[in-house]
């Protein structure tokens, strides 16, 4: 494995749909006895060392990582902001674990985010499990109109307390990093060229010389030294979680952070910018870790991108065959293209989306009848098809065994109100070789071994 620049890979990214646990099972069978999970400071040197367009760029991708924040009452009762990288009680999977329990395990779902004891917070204030950086949120919330919830500019994230605790030391020089990427993406939004001067006695044109505001926000923040926005700096749950939700006597909030991809984005106005985010990780989000193989102190850590079961079926479905217990019988079902054949989809459970995973090689179809019109009543958010394979079987002719949309979905309203998915559907008569089938998805993703044969 090696990177663009044809260096060896010393680390690898893994998301697993099952979510943290599963994904930091993985990340240590790569990274091994030796190695760990990267922190936020180990993906502050990985950037650093890169650039978007790459191969393998870590700018384009979103990270969970082993540093933690934490916010809680010190010994005088003052709200403080605990950043940790590597240490703490959430330095381990179980300690992950068991901080995110205070959310998981509650049947009510009345709780959010994790917890730990007031004890274990004062202890890490106190630097017991290890270095950590404390920021007064008290006073971080007096530097901004709406702290925790606002994209900085570069000048602003240099001097961010808050930012300064996450990045870590090497912060000005990734902010800069990235403001430098900015403004290059600013002056491309504009069609111009990196040798392009800005004067200002005579500005470059845009169009037809008319500089609409966003244009004039590219040409602004594409010159030399602008100060262009780069970040947003966010709490848990969406935003103001820190500033508005009660402490638990006897608890402080726990998370561990993320940090987002670099994304388009319009905000404070007509201001189209270059940003990502970094905001502390809630239970249900989605994850990806990545696998260090080993002590990567004073060395460059080269990411590779892990395995996508997806698409490791897809390129290598030939050799992903699993042999039936029996043969099996054929029930009615739903056809895909998979491959330029044709195979019957992975059946569903109940009323959801079809879950577009091939099972078994059809060797033989004929179409039954002319397209018909089948209606559903949507049942939940009406940006998903889903129904119950039962409603199709009713239409069925009787030597139909499976079926096909032939179109899109159509979304019926009533009184302004979706209610209805309508799509056309066509019948078919097939034979299918049911001695083996397509590994699913969730089998592939949960062997560890399979995925890393075709990496």
């Amino acid at each position: 494995m090696t990177t663009k620049k044809n260096e060896p890979a010393n680390a690898m990214a893994f998301y697993h749909s099952d979510g943290l646990t599963a994904a930091w099972q993985q990340a240590m069978m790569y990274a091994g006895k030796d190695g760990r999970i990267a922190t936020m400071l180990d993906i502050v040197q990985a950037r650093l060392k890169s650039e978007p367009g790459e191969q393998n760029s870590p700018w384009e991708k979103y990270y969970t990582t082993m540093s933690a924040e934490y916010l809680g009452l010190d010994r005088n009762g003052k709200k403080i902001i605990i950043v940790a990288h590597g240490v703490g009680p959430m330095a381990t999977l179980d300690g992950v674990q068991k901080t995110y329990s205070w959310e998981y395990k509650d049947k009510d779902k009345n709780r959010s985010g994790g917890r730990i004891t007031q004890q274990e917070f004062w202890d890490l204030a106190e630097e017991k499990f290890g270095p950590v950086s404390i920021v007064d949120l008290e006073d971080y919330e007096k530097l901004y109109e709406y702290p925790l919830g606002q994209v900085l500019t570069a000048s602003q994230a240099k001097v961010d307390p808050l930012l300064i605790a996450r990045f870590g030391s090497q912060c000005e020089a990734y902010v800069e990093c990235h403001a430098e990427i900015a403004r290059a993406w600013h002056r491309t939004e504009l069609g111009l060229k990196p040798e392009d001067r800005y004067e200002k006695e005579n500005p470059p044109k845009v169009g037809n010389g008319c500089l609409y505001k966003i244009q004039e926000a590219h040409l602004r923040n594409g010159a030399e030294n602008s100060d262009p926005y780069i970040i947003e700096v966010k709490d848990a749950c969406d935003g103001c979680y820190y500033l508005y939700s009660p402490i638990e006597e006897g608890y402080a909030f726990a998370h561990l952070l993320s940090v987002g991809a670099l994304c388009q984005t319009t905000h404070t106005g007509q201001n189209k910018s270059l940003i990502h985010d970094i905001c502390c990780h809630d239970w249900h989000d989605g994850t990806r870790l990545i696998g260090i193989q080993e002590p990567a102190d004073n060395k460059e850590i080269r990411i590779f991108e892990g395995p996508d079961p997806h698409q490791i079926l897809r390129r290598h479905y030939k050799e992903l065959w699993q042999k039936t217990s029996q043969d099996a019988k054929l029930s009615f079902c739903q056809l895909m293209d998979f491959s330029g054949k044709k195979f019957t989809q992975y059946a569903k459970v109940g009323a959801t989306c079809d879950t577009q995973e091939p099972e078994y090689l059809v060797n033989k179809s004929e179409k039954i009848g002319k397209p018909v019109l089948f209606r559903t009543t949507i049942g939940g958010y009406h940006a998903f098809f889903r129904y119950d394979i039962k409603e199709v079987k009713m239409m069925a002719l009787p030597e139909a065994n499976a079926y096909k949309f032939v179109s899109d979905p159509v979304i019926e309203y009533t009184d302004k109100s979706p209610s209805h998915h309508t799509a056309m559907l066509q019948f078919y008569k097939i034979e299918a070789d049911t001695k083996q089938r397509l590994i699913s998805v969730d089998k592939l993703a949960r062997s560890y071994e399979l995925l890393m044969k075709f990496i």
